[in-house]
């Protein structure tokens, strides 16, 4: 119990001075050299094959004296054998635990076999069919009036009956006209498009159904099936050699209509008003309402999402002492609307929000920062990463596992979970192989090993220091989304075309390198954002952040009352910029006018056609951007906030053709901990200017080794000390400068 006690406290309260021992700073650097075990890697293990006793311990020794792992996230696919949850299997996983135990590693409970979670290996069809996922179904006709016409209603729950009139927009309500299953109606004079929206069980690309992430009931009965059954058969494991769940790829993934039957009663509790004649707006446009109720119902299928999968697991895990993580799909695209809904609301109650690096190498390196952002909202103290999956074997040596790291954990993430080991390493179907049996990767793996566990028992914890805020245009990329599109040609990628917010992330992270937070307009409304002196403040207890500047990316759609809370900034000092598109529709029904009326305020009522700086009396600054590039933003925010947290002197330039240079700053107990990563293969010669007059020590994750950084001086930089010193770093290598 002590043991369990003691590895929690470690791993949940986190950071590196969760180690020290006061007047002794030998020992935070002893452990900085040999870190506790839970900072280090936890990868994947898919079971491609069947297990056996000796292959178990085989592989899992192996992993942890010759890769240096802390353990394993067991993962069943399709040919895992005993079969997946059958008496046999479980009988394996016990052996799986049993020798964790000994090995003293951690068994991350990985929530079903294979992905999407939610199947239950596809026992929840059988058992529970009526829980299966759901999708929108829109059936329609065009008649002409005058005259009669009657149809039976589709099969499935019908969610709304409407006319529309082809010319006017004109929409009525045709439910109180069905009767018996029959809808019998006096179509008026003109062209009437008359359809039915239905709620039905949606095919999938998968061997079985999932079940309806929207539906609690569904989700309990789910969870029956899976998370009770590893609850009955190894509660006594929980704690201490189980930790953590995963669930995997939870969202819309290839389903973008996904529905649940009882979504009208939710849309009606949270907009206050009934949805059957704004269903239109999910294909077509309904004139000046359209955006609104795009807003209005994506938010609901958001807050149901939220509610839904992620809430529940929270809730069990809670009640079994442990914690969780896992992930939507794409859940750093450009358009969360048809993949998780709203990245923010998703992660609401999870543990560890993860970003999940696949595919491609660079691919989503500008929306990482979605995800550790909504950590910082939350302050969550960990965010993991699911890291390598897909990508192609050949790019990935030993260089690679540390570039694709290293970008990762300057964009705000902290705990590895690489994908991956294989069972049966001759038939790996996603690779890349990541494991003692890799002859080409294994040489490396417990020096790469060693230095995940150090740079993650540095960035766990404490707070992230950032001046921008970058304003995640929700509205918008609900407001511009609607269903079949024929330009949506892949989910997570299709949005309106001045969405620039990703654009507008990687110009700061990667050129201008000035760091930031993504902001969710709906909670900077609210008192979870105060503003004091030309200050944006994050009012959380220990990562809170201050903000001299917020920057709304382009879109049509804005929240009234965020766009009220931006003026407020304004108006008391705060540095505003816009890019690409002014707003001018509210996401709230009826008050497009207070959004025009708030945007000329801000920015000049000639801003679209004739930019240029506004002004108040008490400092304040605002300006639109038409065509940002990253010469325009950043010559905007030098003028705005002179004082940056961290700047670098003269030209830097990467032009390799792998990888970049970013920064991390985070503070921890006072002690400023800033993280440079070099994932490139340029050498990196510059000096940085900190603000504030630090005395710095260089901690290098690569060696374990402490060495005092020489070369620095203090200088004064628009009425501001600041740090100056010399920043060197060779291809492929990180460090970090700790304050003493």
């Amino acid at each position: 119990m002590k043991e369990r006690s003691l590895f929690l406290t470690i791993l949940l309260v986190t950071g590196f001075l969760t180690f020290t021992v006061k007047g002794q700073p030998s020992g935070k650097k002893a452990l900085f050299l040999n870190p506790p075990r839970q900072y280090y890697p936890t990868p994947f293990w898919h079971i491609n094959g069947e297990m056996t006793q000796e292959g178990i311990v085989q592989q899992m020794t192996d992993a942890r004296l010759k890769a240096n792992f802390n353990g394993v996230a067991v993962l069943p696919v399709g040919n895992t054998l005993p079969d997946f949850l059958g008496e046999a299997y479980f009988e394996k996983f016990g052996v799986i635990l049993e020798t964790a135990r000994k090995l003293k590693e951690n068994v991350i409970l990985y929530d079903d076999t294979g992905f999407p979670s939610g199947s239950a290996g596809g026992q929840l069809e059988k058992l529970f069919p009526q829980d299966v996922r759901k999708t929108l179904e829109k059936s329609e006709v065009i008649r002409t009036g005058p005259g009669v016409w009657k149809a039976p209603v589709p099969g499935g729950r019908l969610m709304a009956a409407v006319a529309m009139n082809v010319s006017t927009l004109e929409r009525i309500d045709l439910s109180k006209y069905i009767e018996s299953n029959i809808l019998t109606w006096n179509v008026p004079k003109g062209d009437w498009r008359i359809m039915f929206f239905c709620s039905n069980t949606g095919a999938y690309y998968k061997k079985y159904f999932l079940v309806d992430y929207l539906d609690t009931t569904a989700i309990n009965h789910f969870m029956s099936l899976t998370y009770d059954k590893y609850a009955e058969q190894f509660a006594s494991y929980f704690g201490n050699t189980i930790q953590l769940t995963f669930f995997d790829d939870v969202g819309f993934l290839r389903t973008e209509r996904t529905w649940t039957n009882g979504f009208n009663e939710k849309f009606r509790e949270i907009n206050g008003f009934d949805p059957a004649l704004y269903y239109p707006a999910l294909w077509y446009n309904l004139g000046p309402e359209t955006e609104a109720a795009r807003v209005a119902f994506f938010n609901t299928r958001s807050e149901l999402m939220a509610e839904g999968y992620p809430k529940m697991v929270t809730r069990w895990t809670k009640k079994h002492g442990l914690k969780n993580t896992g992930h939507p799909p794409g859940n750093y695209g450009i358009q969360p609307v048809d993949m998780s809904g709203d990245i923010f609301k998703f992660y609401r109650y999870t543990d560890l929000p993860l970003a999940d690096l696949i595919i491609e190498y660079g691919r989503g390196r500008d929306g990482f920062k979605l995800i550790s952002s909504a950590s910082d909202l939350y302050e969550r103290p960990i965010t993991a990463t699911e890291i390598y999956g897909a990508l192609k074997e050949e790019i990935v040596d030993s260089l690679m596992l540390y570039r694709a790291l290293m970008e990762i954990q300057a964009r705000g993430i902290n705990f590895v979970i690489p994908h991956g080991m294989w069972y049966d390493p001759s038939k790996v179907s996603i690779p890349p192989l990541i494991s003692p049996l890799s002859k080409k990767l294994a040489p490396g793996l417990s020096t790469y090993s060693d230095y995940v566990g150090r740079t993650c028992y540095l960035l766990q914890g404490g707070r992230r220091v950032a001046d921008i805020a970058l304003l995640y245009p929700i509205a918008s990329l609900q407001g511009g989304f609607y269903f079949d599109s024929p330009d949506n040609k892949r989910a997570g990628t299709w949005a309106y075309p001045e969405a620039d917010y990703l654009k507008i992330s990687d110009m700061l992270t990667n050129e201008i390198r000035r760091d930031f937070t993504f902001v969710h307009p709906e909670y900077l409304a609210t008192d979870k954002y105060s503003i004091l002196k030309g200050q944006m403040h994050l009012n959380n207890k220990e990562n809170f952040q201050d903000y001299k500047a917020v920057i709304v990316p382009g879109g049509k759609v804005i929240s009234v009352a965020a766009l009220r809370k931006i003026k407020l900034f304004y108006d008391a000092g705060g540095k505003v910029i816009a890019t690409t598109l002014l707003p001018s529709l509210s996401a709230e029904k009826g008050q497009d006018q207070e959004i025009v009326k708030l945007v000329a305020a801000l920015f000049g009522t000639d801003a679209s056609k004739n930019p240029k700086v506004q002004t108040n009396y008490q400092g304040g600054k605002a300006l639109f951007i038409p065509n940002p590039t990253t010469q325009l933003l950043s010559e905007a925010l030098a003028q705005f906030t002179p004082d940056a947290d961290l700047l670098f002197e003269g030209s830097l330039v990467v032009n390799s053709k792998l990888g970049l240079f970013s920064y991390l700053h985070k503070m921890h107990d006072g002690k400023d901990i800033f993280f440079f990563a070099n994932s490139s293969d340029n050498e990196i010669d510059t000096e940085v200017l900190l603000r504030g007059k630090l005395n710095l020590e260089n901690w290098n994750p690569h060696t374990g080794t402490v060495s005092r950084l020489e070369k620095c001086s203090y200088t004064t930089r628009n009425g501001q000390s600041y740090t100056r010193c010399k920043l060197r770093l060779k291809g492929v290598q990180s460090t970090f400068w700790i304050s003493k």
